[in-house]
């Protein structure tokens, strides 16, 4: 049988926590899936939260390696990295968006974005706004839009029709194909950049 660490501790957790939701993480579940007592677990995890911030910081992994190009083309695939994190831990989401510390991958990505704006020239208190706003931009495109979209037979029945006109129209047209949701996702990325490059006066290239 392979030691019990604290990192198979966590590939254990991120595991279930992938297929199934952070909820369905608990140190009995976790015991099962290892082949251990749940009381080993703790000389290695003191607590719940802490095997949280754990999974979270293996979850988000390395910042990604600088891309070469412009400053928009370092902080577009920063962006994209950022939104691949999320797709495939989608549990991490609410996590980095409640009141809780950075880890320390969570920072050492910051300092990547903060890196290219430093290298377009950006001072330090303006260098913090645009990561925020690129920060914002790509946890809000990571949320499933289709699991929140509302019903239109719903809309329907509850009489409300009549007050949503537009809405029904955007649910009853045609579904985009495969790719459209990279393609909300590039558009919208576009913009946010144009908006940087506008207001600071900054160079594409």
């Amino acid at each position: 049988r392979r030691p019990l660490s604290r990192a198979r501790i966590v590939a254990a957790a991120v595991a279930v926590a992938d297929a199934e939701g952070l909820d369905a993480v608990s140190m009995p579940r976790l015991a099962r899936e290892l082949g251990t007592a749940p009381m080993s677990l703790y000389r290695h995890v003191p607590h719940k939260d802490a095997l949280v911030d754990l999974m979270l910081d293996a979850a988000i992994g390395p910042a990604p390696a600088d891309a070469r190009g412009s400053w928009r083309e370092r902080l577009a695939a920063w962006a994209r990295e950022n939104l691949g994190v999320f797709r495939r831990h989608p549990w991490t989401l609410p996590l980095v968006t409640a009141a809780r510390r950075m880890g320390p991958q969570e920072c050492a990505w910051g300092e990547s974005a903060l890196r290219v704006l430093a290298d377009a020239g950006l001072a330090p208190s303006d260098r913090g706004s645009v990561l925020q706003l690129v920060n914002g931009y790509v946890r809000g495109a990571a949320v499933p839009v289709a699991d929140r979209a509302p019903d239109p037979a719903a809309i329907e029945r509850s009489g409300r029709a009549g007050e949503l006109p537009l809405m029904l129209a955007l649910l009853a047209a045609p579904q985009q194909g495969p790719g459209a949701d990279d393609g909300a996702f590039e558009f919208g990325l576009a913009r946010v950049l144009d908006g940087v490059e506008a207001h600071f006066g900054l160079h594409a290239t």
